[in-house]
């Protein structure tokens, strides 16, 4: 009975909170809250107080208990992206790790994007439902924002920015005591921090005909704000005129005024101007006429996951990585043809290579994105392109994707051309041992992939592959000359005789007109 509980933990810059469900129902057993402040420290780029450390712990382990009076064995604990970056997060992971036995796992923004996003995202896919039309699914956090964009429930993109209201009352604390006008201080920062990152399609849609909407994701105080101002306490949307409204007269209210009248707890006040005015600037970007309110949190989303993971929902949002990586190869104008045919290559070898890699679906996925991306680094320049590919990925964001599997991606696509880990070994020995193994796995099924294609002719539609015992042979299909063929597939498969311990062979098969 207890295998079908699952309990996922996450600490936060404000504090921790405890889920516990039943897989096969979905139903939640527990959820249980616990407010500390972490993120005054955190955003003044201070190490986290040992005192403020001491009460996450404190309150871990009553989680803990909480787990084992239910007799949950399979649970987790995850950590924040703006809590990652606090000075002394090492040292924080330890503490928890010492006294509650839970190693933390830190999310990156890409990933908490992701899963705060998948409750919602099921419900703007359900047939069943009114066609939703433009809807942008926005998550503030402490520190970051992240805006999600779907039309007609099909997700299209998604973009973080660090920036969230405790940031912006942290950086400008000291600025808005001497500011004669806190509000166009406040204003202003927001465009220049907005400025810095790509927006993607969003700044385009403000000429956009169609009606869009904003579902703001989690349970920010602004909900509780709003709906006391309209004296509805089951409010779940209104008119974005009707919230500029709210914000017009917020900008000159009282704290005594939020704190009374709106219930704003007095450690949400000076947080309150900054969220509202970051949520009417992504208004004003996205061109959004109707804004809605929704629970869905991470921790909703990593139950999914856990749910997908084992079998017991079928719901894999995997298709939002894949997305995102198919509009970054479009942004840096990698030629789709060829794109697509390694990737289907690629794909085909790891499924009939299985029994030598003995890899599962999350490593399929990190192939399948380093196919899609492995020539990002043409648009900088042809020459050691690959080295120009790895820094790209490294660095661009992409929904769902931990920092971890970023770096081995950008790996794969290093040593997709010419160069090996065996004669890069200064870079390569950076990365853990376990994967290195992964990297060199998938890159060699990607480097005999890419040879397939490599004079992006198109020549070859269709493979088949067959382990031998002392050998893989991948029998191409093509009445097409394919001297060059072998010739790049020779000279490139000597990296995956290495890494497996079988040599490539090519066999070429004439196809029936």
């Amino acid at each position: 009975m207890a295998q079908k509980y699952f309990g996922v933990m996450m600490v936060n810059v404000t504090g921790v909170e405890l889920l516990i469900v039943n897989l096969k129902t979905h139903k939640s057993l527990e959820r249980v809250t616990k407010e500390i402040n972490l993120g005054d420290d955190v955003y003044r780029d201070q190490p986290v107080q040992f005192e403020t450390v001491s009460k996450v712990v404190e309150a871990l382990t009553g989680f803990v208990q909480i787990l084992h009076d239910y007799g949950v064995e399979n649970y987790q604990l995850w950590g924040s992206q703006a809590l990652s970056q606090a000075v002394n997060a090492d040292f924080m992971a330890d503490q928890f790790f010492l006294h509650t036995g839970l190693e933390v796992r830190w999310l990156s923004m890409s990933e908490e994007a992701y899963y705060r996003n998948q409750n919602i995202s099921l419900e703007l896919k359900d047939k069943k439902k009114a066609s939703h039309g433009i809807v942008y699914l926005v998550g503030i956090t402490s520190g970051n924002t992240s805006v999600t964009r779907f039309d007609g429930g099909k997700f299209v993109t998604s973009t973080n920015f660090a920036l969230g209201p405790i940031k912006i009352a942290e950086d400008l604390q000291s600025l808005r005591q001497s500011a004669p006008n806190s509000t166009g201080v406040l204003n202003d920062y927001i465009d220049s921090k907005l400025n810095d990152f790509d927006m993607g399609d969003l700044a385009s849609l403000v000429s956009n005909p169609s009606p869009t909407k904003i579902v703001l994701l989690g349970t920010s105080p602004i909900r509780g704000l709003v709906s006391h101002y309209e004296k509805d306490d089951s409010l779940t949307s209104l008119p974005v005129s009707a919230f500029n409204d709210l914000v017009d007269d917020i900008v000159d209210a009282s704290d005594q005024y939020l704190i009374e009248q709106l219930l704003v707890s007095e450690d949400a006040v000076p947080l309150i101007l900054p969220e509202l005015l970051l949520i009417r600037r992504v208004i004003q970007l996205t061109g959004a006429k109707e804004l809605s309110f929704s629970d869905s949190g991470i921790v909703d989303g990593l139950v999914n996951n856990e749910e997908v993971a084992l079998g017991f929902s079928k719901h894999d949002f995997t298709y939002q990585t894949i997305t995102m990586a198919i509009n970054l190869a479009d942004h840096y104008d990698v030629e789709p043809v060829h794109r697509d045919l390694v990737t289907k290559f690629a794909l085909h070898l790891f499924d009939q290579l299985k029994p030598l890699h003995m890899l599962g679906g999350r490593e399929r996925v990190l192939l399948q994105v380093a196919s899609i991306l492995h020539d990002v680094g043409n648009y900088v320049g042809i020459h050691a392109h690959y080295i120009h590919s790895e820094y790209i990925i490294r660095h661009s964001d992409i929904i769902g994707l931990s920092r971890e599997e970023r770096a081995v991606i950008a790996a794969i696509a290093r040593y997709h051309s010419s160069t090996t880990p065996s004669e890069d070994l200064s870079h390569f020995s950076q990365i853990s041992a376990e994967n290195r193994r992964l990297i060199s796995k998938l890159a060699a099924i990607l480097r005999l992939a890419d040879a397939l294609d490599d004079d992006r002719q198109q020549k070859i539609k269709k493979i088949s592959v067959s382990i031998k015992s002392h050998s893989v042979v991948i029998t191409v299909y093509s009445n097409a000359n394919l001297a060059y063929e072998n010739w790049i597939f020779n000279s490139k498969s000597h990296f995956f005789q290495e890494t497996y311990g079988l040599k490539a062979v090519l066999k070429q098969r004439g196809v029936k007109d």
